[in-house]
């Protein structure tokens, strides 16, 4: 969270205190919104989570709010379905750009068993909203794969 000191004599100071206020309460919703895009999928996520330059806070006017989802690979097409229309409807009345990336078990234990650079960056910098920790995912993978 980026820490700004206004100066409380400056004119424009309660101005700027509510600017900053209304980002915060606008930030929250956006993750609520996030969180609450599975709707009545939400028993198939298996982890749901912010990533990228939001994550690390080096988000910047224009940038995406990069959301990962993993379930199996049965749910897969019907939860990013309701994932992304959700996100859809609601980054157009808070003003954000969503990039939803989903993944079955069986990407997730292959990205980690080549250990993909991207999936090394989600693995460090994921904000978990619902389920496993990305790191957690792999393990579960493979006890789903040894029955």
């Amino acid at each position: 969270m980026l820490a700004i000191r206004v100066n409380a004599e400056h004119y424009f100071s309660k101005a700027i205190e509510n600017l900053f206020a209304a980002e915060e309460r606008r930030f929250a919703d956006i993750i609520d919104a996030v969180t609450d895009s599975p709707g009545d999928k939400k028993q198939f996520v298996k982890s749901l989570w912010v990533y990228g330059s939001v994550a690390r806070g080096e988000d910047r006017l224009g940038s995406d709010l990069d959301v990962g989802v993993v379930t199996g690979s049965a749910d897969l097409a019907a939860v990013v379905d309701v994932v992304r229309d959700s996100i859809a409807i609601h980054s157009e009345r808070l003003g954000f750009t969503p990039s939803v990336v989903s993944l079955d078990m069986e990407d997730v234990s292959r990205l980690a068993r080549d250990d993909n650079p991207w999936w090394a960056s989600v693995v460090k910098d994921a904000i978990v909203l619902a389920g496993r920790r990305p790191e957690e995912l792999p393990a579960l993978a493979g006890a789903a794969a040894d029955g």
